[in-house]
Formats: C-alpha cells, structure tokens, sequence
C-alpha cells in the first residue's frame, strides 16, 4: 500500500482478534494519466485477507444471494462537544462523516486520505512534502503553510488544533490509525467559533473495544518504509487503547525525504451514568520541502547556472537553495473528557488538555540569508457544556471554554552560498500569553414530523498581547471580540426527499504573525520578521446555502449551492521590490460561490457493490479593487517579441480588480469510485479530476 509514482509495493499485516488471525495482502497502483486542463489519476486497490482459526470458530459467512445490501444511515452530533444524535437528513447544512473503515482502508490511514474523494475538495502542495498537503474547502484554505488565510477550524476530541502562531493544520499530526471517525461540517453553522468561515473539521478518536493486536509492516522503492501497531482491550467497565506507527521515504524528488513517528494511548471507564476518557498524542517529524517550480523549468526552459546536472526528469528537481527546507515538528498532546447524566434529560459534559508542541522551520534562501524559525506553542484550555435532551425531537446545548496559548517564537538569520561571512545572528523574539474565551449555545428541534429548526449563536473574546523581546517598543496589545452562529431549516418529504436552507456568520481574528507583521513601509522576510505594526480587523464572513438531499435504503445523493460574502479577508502581499518580503492586509470584500453534488449507490440488492462519485463547483473572487504584489510580476508588454520604445520595461504589481478569480483554486473537481467487498476481501477502484488553476 506504498503509493508511489513509478512503482508497485506490497505490504503483509496480522491481526488478532478475539481468538482469530487475519492476513491481509494489499497492492496498489498509482498512475499520472495526464494534464490538459485539469489532472486525471486513478488509483487502483486490491485486497485480499483469508481467516485462520485458531480455535473452533466458523468462518464468517459470505453475503447471502437474496440478502438486501444497504447504506448505513448517517447521524451527526450536536454541540461544540458533539452529543446527542440527529440524523444527517434533518439539519440544514452539509455534513460528511467519514466512517473509521473507509479511513483505514486501502488508501492508508490519514485525515488528508480521508478527505479525498469529498465534492468540492482540492489538494496541492506548496512544500514538496508528501505530509503537507495544501486543501481548498469552497475556495477557504486548511493549509500546512504559514501565512496563508486558514478558513477551516479543526478539532480533535473537542480540541482545536490550529496552530496558535498562525492557525496553520498541520494534519500528518493526527494519529491517522486511531481515528473513529471524521466529521465535515461545512458552513459557518455550529457553536465552532473562530476560523470556522468554510466549516469545521471534527476529528473522533478511537475507544478500546475487544482484546485484538494488528501490526502492518510495508516497504517499497525510494526507502520507503512503514510500520504500524495496535492494541486494544475491554476489561469490564474500562477500556484501553494504543497504536504507534513508523513511516520513512526518501522521496522520489531531491530533498524531499519523509520520516514520522507517532504514538497515541487512550484508556477509558464507562459507568451507568458516567463516561470519562484519558489520551495521550507523541509525533516527531523531520520533513524535507522541495518547494514548487517555475512551470518554464517543467517545459523545458532555461536553469539557474548553479544546476549544472538536472535530472532527466524534471519534476525531480528542487531549487528551494543549497540543503533545501526542513520542518522538524514534535507533538505532546494530553487531553481528558468526562460526561455525566444528571437526571433522565440532563448532561454534564467537560473536557481539559494541554498540547506542547515546537516548530524547527529552516528556509534555505537565494537571495536572502537562509533563515531559522524555532515555535514552541504551550496551549492549555478546558470546555464545560449542559445538554438537554428531554425527548429525542429537541436538543440544545450550552457552555463556556477558555483556551490559553503560550507562544514563543524567535528567528535566526544564517549565511548561505549568497552570503558566506554572514554572522549568525538571532533577528527577532517575542512571545505572546494569549487567552481566548468563548460562551456558546446551540439548539436542533424537529418541532414538526417533517420540519426540523437549527440555531446557534457564540461570542468569542481574543485577548493577544505581544512582547518583543529584542525591542521593547515593538511590543503591543490586541484585543478582538465577535459573535458569530447560524439559523436554518430543513423540510422532509415523502420518499425519502428532503430540502434545507440556513444562513451563518463565521469569523477569524488575525493571529500573531499577522499582527506582527501588517506595514506595508516594513515589510517582513516572511514569515521570519516581526515588529510593531498597524492593527488588522479581524474577519468576518456571510454564508447562505441551499440544497436537497435523498436518502434511500440503497442511495443517498445530496446537492447544496450556497454564497459566502467575506468582509477584511486577511492576505499574504509580498512586497514590490524584494519578493522575500511582505505584509499582511485587510481587503475589503472577497466572495465564495459554488455548487457540490454527492451520490453513493448501492446498484444491486444481492450484490456487495457500492458507487459514490462527487463533484464542486467553485468560484473564489475578489470583489473589490486593491493594488497587491507577488514574486510574478504583472508585465506590460504584449505576448510578441517587438520591442517598444516608450515601453520602461519595468513591472508593474498586479492589479486586483472586482471578479478576479482567487490563485490556487480549481473551479471544477470530480471524483469516482466503486468497491466491491465480502466479508473478507475488498476491491476499489477510484479516479479524480481537478480542473485548471493559477
């Protein structure tokens, strides 16, 4: 289950369960069928597993010729601590939950693998790091990379786990094999609170069930190595869980080596009123970042004169400088949860954690010294929610939280082949103690048999104070407050039909990179400079969506459209005449507009095949004028060769003017896919086609 460009792999596991031994032998293929307007791949999986056993057990039974093969119904929870149980077809947003067995399927067990195959969906990657993938969710980002606008809040178990330094995901962080289940919840709908202007990603984590052990070993080409282990145990009312996982590559292009480890541990204990939880998160990485390339060097054009050898392939090449980038990030993550029913209608929900993470980002310049950006993050918060659930038509919910983000963060400048006699020096420290509180409440009510009501409304506080460290007087306080939430409805009908509309408010407040580093008559070597700057207005969006659903025994299908008005979107502007450096900025109007379409077929009764196929519309604008800079200057001269007198010959930053289309954002994206599976093997075949983009 190696996916890689150019080579086939295979991987063996066994699993013990319950007396039980399973062998699982998988192969798959991964194939660049080409680019026009848009990239086709196709991914094919196989797998094959045969039961051994190991005591008088029966071996489990095929699927019956005149048995009925449906689709699970989907339901979704409530609340910013997720509780109660409403079905997907009576809220009044899109929602996509993602079953732990499509997770931990052949694709391989991550948040970023999971996601794929989601209508409106794109993936890139900005870093050249396998582990970094850049996503597009209605034309908002949920990004790896520093500085680039974050429109998606993600949480795991309750937890929110954007990055205090500049909301940046950082998803290879989250222990794909003990994943339950993942949850999209899209639109500014929901007591999720900041950076929620696209949705909102929930993130479950398993609980140990019966005693089992699972260890997968895979290896192929290009040093690839993973390994994965899990165990699990029930004992009673407790329960425990532990996985750990390996996973090493050298990369098939230069400098874009790959080495993870992470380990996750969970121990529970459930009583007759009472559920209560204990995990803990290791990851370490070491993660090299080849970096995009100028499209003319893909087409053949001319190179730098210090690639004096390029490969063959020029897709293999990296010119991020001399050693490349590197980003070693290492993760200690404690969270606990308990919930207690207080009476037949009542419930008491809470959660603590406390998340230690540092960065180590070394950027490996050309026309700057090479830089180092060292980030330790020390985040320690708790979330307090009553439910009342007195029947099972009306769920509201309330509570409070408070998130406190310690954050220091200090730059180095260091020579490199441009600057060789530089003296390494420490360019900028600060550190913030920020604070965040919110208070929130959210109530579903199917107050007719058909007609079911959702609201929700948070206030958010964003108390971030800044010290510099090297100057006092760059230091500064920064206070941010927004209410935010959502209003919708949802209409049933015969036939398993049903129709929904909502509005909501979603909001960002700016984070400390960007408030450190927004004067356009200071730019900043991004993201590696900081000082004292102009204050930025935090975010704010409008959305309106609409769409029918279809819910059937053997077919689902869902189309939504909605209309996302943004008001002082924040954006990375590089300045005019060093391109390594910027500022951040408050545009005045931005607009997202789209259409998702989503379908799963079972087509036959007695036959164990399922289709789901998606698709996105997306057009991400601005819609007011501004001037902006970027390393790809506009030039004025005309597509020939002639030269013009009157023509300086000097470039011209870009001008945005109402309707320009957002970089990076594909307007179409399509996916297939069909799995046929028993009860013990599974073939899958799935292709995707991403439109064109800039």
């Amino acid at each position: 289950m190696c996916r890689l460009l150019d080579s086939w792999s295979t991987s063996c596991s066994t699993m013990f369960t319950g007396g039980s031994r399973m062998q699982l032998i998988s192969l798959t293929a991964f194939r660049s069928l080409g680019t026009v307007t848009g990239v086709i791949a196709l991914l094919l999986s196989v797998s094959v597993s045969a039961s051994v056993p190991l005591a008088a057990q029966d071996r489990a039974p095929q699927v019956p010729a005149d048995s009925v093969v449906a689709l699970p119904e989907l339901r979704v929870e409530i609340g910013r601590l997720r509780t109660g149980s409403v079905p997907v077809a009576e809220v009044p947003f899109p929602v996509n939950i993602i079953s732990g067995s499509d997770i931990r399927g052949t694709t391989g067990p991550s948040v970023a693998g999971a996601l794929t195959g989601s209508a409106g969906l794109s993936f890139t990657n900005q870093t050249g790091s396998p582990s970094q993938p850049d996503i597009r969710l209605r034309g908002f980002a949920l990004s790896p990379i520093v500085g680039v606008p974050q429109g998606v809040s993600v949480f795991v178990d309750g937890v929110r786990v954007n990055e205090a330094d500049a909301s940046q995901v950082h998803l290879s962080l989250i222990p794909g094999t003990a994943i339950d289940h993942i949850e999209l919840i899209r639109g500014s709908t929901g007591a999720f609170g900041k950076n929620s202007l696209a949705g909102a990603l929930n993130v479950v984590t398993l609980r140990g069930e019966e005693r089992s052990v699972e260890m997968v070993l895979e290896g192929g080409s290009l040093e690839t190595l993973k390994a994965t282990a899990r165990g699990s145990e029930s004992l009673g009312s407790f329960d425990g869980i532990v996985t750990g996982s390996y996973d090493r590559s050298s990369g098939w292009r230069q400098l874009s080596s790959t080495e993870e480890i992470s380990l996750f541990a969970k121990i529970g204990g459930r009583g007759e009123r009472t559920d209560g939880w204990l995990s803990y998160s290791f990851a370490s990485h070491h993660l090299e970042g080849a970096g995009p390339l100028p499209e003319s060097w893909l087409d053949g054009g001319p190179l730098p004169p210090d690639i004096s050898d390029p490969p063959d392939d020029r897709r293999e090449l990296q010119y991020t400088g001399g050693s490349g980038d590197m980003f070693r990030p290492v993760l200690h993550f404690l969270s606990g949860r308990i919930e207690r029913e207080l009476g037949d209608a009542w419930t008491l929900q809470a959660n603590a954690y406390g998340r230690l993470v540092d960065f180590r980002q070394s950027n490996d310049n050309i026309t700057e010294p090479d830089a180092l950006g060292l980030t330790n993050i020390r985040t320690v918060g708790s979330t307090a929610q009553v439910s009342y659930e007195p029947t099972g038509r009306l769920i509201t919910t309330a509570g409070v939280e408070w998130t406190r983000n310690d954050v220091e963060i200090e730059i180095r400048e260091l020579p490199n082949r441009t600057f060789p006699s530089l003296t390494p020096a420490t360019t900028e420290r600060l550190q913030t103690d920020e604070n965040n509180f919110g208070a929130f409440g959210e109530t579903w009510w199917n107050f007719r048999p058909t007609m079911s009501l959702h609201g929700s409304l948070r206030f958010d506080y964003v108390d971030l104070p800044v010290e510099d460290l090297l100057d006092p007087s760059g230091s500064g306080q920064n206070e941010f407050a927004q209410f935010s939430g959502g209003i919708g409805l949802s209409k049933s009908f015969d036939a398993g039909w049903n129709v929904f509309a909502s509005y909501g408010r979603g909001f960002r407040a700016p984070v400390i990179l960007e408030v450190m580093c927004a004067d356009p008559d200071d730019p900043c070597q991004l993201p590696f400079e900081l000082g004292p700057d102009p204050p930025l207005l935090p975010v704010v969006s409008d959305t309106w969506q609409a769409g029918l659903r279809m819910t059937k025994i053997r077919s689902q299908a869902e189309v939504t459209v909605y209309l996302s008005n943004v008001h002082d979107d924040i954006f990375n502007v590089t300045d005019l005449e060093t391109p390594t450096r910027g500022f951040f900025t408050n545009l005045d109007r931005t607009r997202r507009a789209g259409v998702e379409a989503s379908l799963s077929l079972v087509p036959f009764s007695s036959i164990p095949l399922t289709v789901r196929t998606a698709a996105g519309w997306t057009r991400a604008t601005f819609e007011s004028e501004a001037t902006l800079s970027a390393p790809f200057l506009d030039d004025d001269d005309d597509d020939d060769d002639t030269e013009d007198p009157a023509d300086d010959d000097e470039p011209t930053p870009p001008q945005v003017e109402l309707g320009d289309r957002f970089p990076m954002v594909p307007s179409l994206t399509a996916n297939l896919g069909l799995r046929y599976e028993l009860s013990q093997t599974a073939f899958e075949l799935t292709g995707a086609w991403v439109g064109g983009q800039f």
